[in-house]
């Protein structure tokens, strides 16, 4: 991918071609605006990403790629205005260059999950107040495929030249690449100070998404209207749970009941055929509420009441078995399903023997958000199961493997390290990587130190995800091993983004107690490989710029005045990135 040059002159463009990147860029535009204002079970957000991504993938069959150009306010496509953020909004624009993206490109092959987290990225950023979390951050760790950025940082350079072939301007501002990304198609699955515009500009907002409508064909506005519409059709429904339930309450013959309860068993599978789950999840709540009213009942004891509570378990118990869940597979792979709310509160309802048929699912779904729903159901039916999930963590597939590695982290409990880490050293390179995001989530000194073991992996990738998941954890305990790894003299021999991140989680889990090291490291001269040499300290007064402390000021100050132009340059680079630093934390303090 070509470098981004925010002074790229303006070429001729097709005037049809530029007017479809701009609804291109305006439905991504509506797509994020939608997540800022519905909440996330919403259908208009889910029908907003699903227009962008068709039309997207229209206009990537085409043309392979679409490149835009990001300035503070501005997108561009070949040095055209493609979009504008509003006049004192936190837009589009904004969440992409204020965290140093300047470029932002589309690949042919674009996967819909792809979208989802681009999205969901930006959201958090525009959201968050959190000045550790940025848009660059949460991107690098999705691992995209067919979406990539060029970013500005003001520190990195891989060639970083010797004192004295160094000219006087010579520019830290270079761009290059995410480029980290984990090899291997992705067959089964895969900080920001905006404010939140849902409470300044939510009518606001509300009124101008509804007129972008338009941008739909009356096929999907249609679509979108049933959505939005309230279904009576369930009433029915309701009417007979509350007949059964009555029904039950008073039947004395046993064998009435047993025949009564095998005719409801025999409902789930037409219902859920049809790919109706919200009335199949209505029968099982219907079901739990019975069986409760009996538990409660003064005549519980008595052998009719504990009949027909074992019978209503016995069904619930049935629809949660292999050959129900397997049924729910198979109608989310034939059927074009794109709401999955119903399907979830149906799995919800269930009892705790339907979580091993559902880790089944991961090997049988094959759509991202329908194994992305189980996910959610898992976390929540889990938590109090996690024994039930080893079964997936042995699994042969490493799909099944990562999916069950990403509940775990979901649920946050320690007690799940014991199982991440009987799959620490798995061949897979994804399944690793999804261990370290489940670390991220997981309190406690277990998880801290198998994500420090993770420091020695054999692929600088996990090691450098490692890395940064001590530093957002401030993983005391890490101090040690990155000291012994910073100390090693094959430590300059490392590629550039590893010694970037081993010398920046080490400065932000240290604090003050990395200043003298890494001042000694900045100070250091070497006359072998002078090239690999000076770029090792460059990257320790970058790191030098993230401790908040006078001690680190006075010592870029130092080093900010030494005759070596790399180190001096790099020392004024980082003290501006304090002081601007400092100005985004005023602003916001002002703010709030």
């Amino acid at each position: 991918m070509p470098e981004f040059d925010a002074e790229t002159k303006v070429q001729d463009v097709d005037p049809a071609e530029l007017d479809w990147v701009k609804k291109l860029v305006q439905l991504l535009n509506n797509a994020l605006k939608s997540l800022l204002i519905y909440p996330s079970n919403n259908p208009l957000p889910k029908e907003f990403k699903k227009k962008f991504y068709q039309s997207l993938c229209e206009y990537l069959d085409k043309h392979d790629e679409l490149n835009l150009g990001v300035a503070p306010t501005q997108l561009f496509y070949q040095g055209k205005v493609v979009h504008e953020d509003g006049e004192k909004e936190k837009g589009l624009a904004y969440v992409l260059h204020k965290d140093g993206i300047r470029e932002l490109a589309f690949l042919k092959n674009l996967e819909p999950e792809e979208i989802d987290s681009l999205l969901e990225a930006m959201e958090m950023c525009l959201k968050s107040t959190d000045f550790e979390e940025d848009l660059v951050t949460l991107c690098w760790e999705k691992d995209f495929n067919h979406v990539k950025y060029l970013i500005v940082d003001d520190l990195l350079d891989v060639e970083v030249p010797s004192a004295e072939d160094v000219p006087d301007q010579w520019d830290f501002d270079r761009l290059y690449h995410s480029e980290i990304a984990l090899t291997g198609e992705e067959t089964s699955s895969a900080a920001a100070d905006g404010q939140d515009l849902t409470a300044k500009y939510q009518e606001e907002e509300t009124a101008k998404l509804l007129k972008q409508l338009k941008e739909f064909s009356p096929e999907e506005v249609a679509s979108i209207n049933r959505l939005l519409e309230m279904d009576s059709r369930y009433q029915s429904l309701d009417q007979f749970l509350f007949i059964l339930n009555e029904i039950l309450i008073v039947e004395k013959d046993l064998s009435e009941l047993k025949q009564m309860m095998e005719t409801v068993e025999k409902i789930f599978e037409p219902i859920i055929s049809v790919a109706d789950f919200e009335s199949a999840a209505k029968i099982v709540w219907g079901l739990k509420r019975f069986e409760k009213l009996m538990q409660e009942s003064p005549e519980q004891t008595d052998p009719l009441n504990r009949e027909k509570i074992e019978k209503t378990r016995q069904v619930v118990d049935k629809a949660g078995e292999e050959e129900g869940i397997r049924t729910v597979s198979q109608v989310l792979n034939e059927k074009e399903i794109t709401e999955f709310s119903p399907v979830k509160e149906y799995l919800f309802a269930l009892h705790a023997n339907s979580i091993s048929p559902m880790i089944h699912m991961f090997g049988d779904l094959k759509s991202f958000p329908a194994r992305k729903m189980v996910c959610e159901v898992l976390a929540q039916k889990a938590k109090d199961h996690l024994g039930l999930l080893a079964e997936g963590i042995t699994d042969q597939r490493w799909y099944v493997v990562r999916n069950v590695v990403s509940v775990i982290g979901a649920i946050g409990s320690e007690e799940g390290v014991k199982l991440l880490k009987e799959v620490s050293r798995h061949r897979d390179l994804r399944v690793r990587k999804e261990i370290i995001n489940s670390l991220f989530k997981i309190r406690g000194a277990e998880a801290g130190l198998l994500l420090i073991s993770l420091l020695q992996d054999e692929d600088r990738r996990i090691r450098i995800l490692a890395a940064r998941g001590l530093a957002r954890r401030k993983e005391k305990q890490a101090l040690p091993s990155l000291e012994t790894i910073l100390e090693d003299d094959q430590f300059r021999d490392l590629s550039g983004d590893e010694k970037k991140h081993m010398l920046e989680s080490f400065a932000t889990i240290a604090g003050e107690r990395a200043v003298p090291f890494l001042v000694k490291m900045a100070g250091k001269r070497g006359w072998l490989k002078r090239d690999k040499h000076n770029e090792t300290r460059v990257f320790a007064i970058g790191a030098l710029s993230l401790i908040d402390s006078p001690e680190a000021k006075e010592a870029l100050l130092r080093l900010s005045k030494k005759r070596n132009k790399v180190i001096r340059q790099a020392s004024q680079q980082a003290l501006r990135r304090i002081e601007y630093r400092q100005i985004r934390q005023d602003d916001t303090t002002a703010a709030s």
